[in-house]
């Protein structure tokens, strides 16, 4: 197997790097994240670098690439920090749906505005009491001949409040068909009557945000249906491998981004005369996160040629996420153990990584779910 890039994708990489040098250094990430501050420049930049037209066909307007170019970005994105790369995940994921699922005027008109980010997608798929367990959701959508009148309440929609946001809504419009055969798919606008945003406090992600959002009689036109009435469940479950390969490259670039600040400062840092990097009990711990962040880098990997390559990839994307998201964390304690005091002072980009990494083994399908996904690839029920 061929672990390299071509010249291609190496210089994507290259690219991405400066690009996050330039645009998106950790600290400045840091910054926006505290001022919860979603800078126009960024999501502009991603359109300028042509990586939001990065996934779509060529005869689209597209750029033709793959999951392998889009997780070298992504890796690359992460290293600024985990919410810069998903803002550039969370728009295209929706965006590939709109693509697959959508309708003709719906995707000519709707995906070259992402491609040029004049218009965001967040995705609302969470409730109340609906998150891992998906299509419990019971969010309702009734059919009113021309256009559906929907009520209910969705949780933690990343992004969903920012300007020039669409929201790819999941509603149940069948409630007397089993749970997974009575969802759908609109696209709702988060100015129109009857939806209301809450933004939710959370330790991290503040670029983008996370929002509450309250639907109330709001009424949605039958042209905005993504893919088939009741044909939810699949529009979602198309769109989980490649989600899976993607976010977890940011996990990846963000773990590695972090041991990168911790290995600087134990050989910078000294103690009993000497860098406290030379100590055993450092060097073996940080010996140990990297060789978790390759291995974690290799699933990765081997989940987007999978993906590229038309194969199944489910279980290979559930490990990678597994182990990405898990590695991430792990690198971060280990930071903030190095860093010590540094780390701790909230001025430091280390405590940044800390507070943000927590999040990676929950959102987008927490460890737990992974292990069960693996598990039922393996002939066991998981759970």
């Amino acid at each position: 197997m061929d672990f390299g890039l071509t010249e291609e994708q190496e210089l994507l990489r290259e690219t991405a790097q400066r690009f996050v040098a330039d645009v998106c250094p950790p600290e400045r990430a840091k910054a926006w994240d505290e001022s919860h501050h979603a800078p126009p420049e960024l999501f502009t930049g991603f359109a300028k670098m042509g990586w939001f037209e990065l996934p779509f066909p060529i005869e689209d307007g597209g750029g033709g690439g793959g999951a392998a170019e889009l997780l070298i970005v992504s890796e690359e994105l992460g290293r600024a920090s985990l919410d810069i790369a998903q803002c550039f995940v969370l728009t295209l994921m929706a965006g590939l749906l709109v693509h697959e699922w959508g309708s003709h005027d719906m995707r000519h008109t709707l995906l070259p505005a992402v491609m040029r980010a004049d218009q965001r997608l967040s995705i609302g798929m969470s409730e109340p009491d609906a998150g891992s367990d998906a299509a419990a959701l019971r969010t309702f959508a009734e059919d009113k001949g021309g256009h559906f009148v929907v009520n209910g309440q969705k949780m933690w929609c990343t992004g969903a409040g920012l300007p020039g946001t669409q929201i790819v809504c999941y509603v149940r419009t069948d409630r007397d068909v089993p749970k997974h055969h009575g969802m759908s798919v609109l696209l709702i606008d988060p100015t129109s009557p009857g939806v209301e945003l809450r933004k939710i406090d959370t330790l991290a992600r503040h670029i983008l945000g996370t929002y509450e959002v309250f639907l109330t009689n709001v009424e949605v036109p039958k042209e905005n249906l993504i893919g088939p009435v009741n044909g939810g469940w699949k529009v979602m479950l198309s769109g989980i491998d490649l989600e899976r390969v993607l976010i977890s490259g940011g996990y990846v670039g963000a773990a590695q981004s972090t041991v990168d600040e911790a290995l600087a400062y134990a050989k910078e840092r000294h103690a009993f005369g000497r860098p406290i990097g030379e100590f055993q009990a450092l060097t073996h711990a940080l010996a140990d996160i990297q060789t978790e962040i390759e291995a974690s880098r290799l699933l990765v990997q081997r989940a987007a040629w999978l993906y590229d390559h038309g194969l199944d990839c489910s279980r290979a994307g559930a490990m990678a996420k597994l182990k990405a998201s898990e590695t991430y964390v792990a690198a971060a304690r280990i930071g903030m153990q190095i860093l010590a005091g540094h780390g701790f002072a909230t001025e430091s980009v280390m405590s940044f990584r800390y507070r943000e990494s927590i999040v990676a083994t929950i959102s987008g399908g927490t460890s737990q779910i992974q292990r069960n996904a693996i598990a039922r690839t393996m002939g066991l029920r998981g759970y």
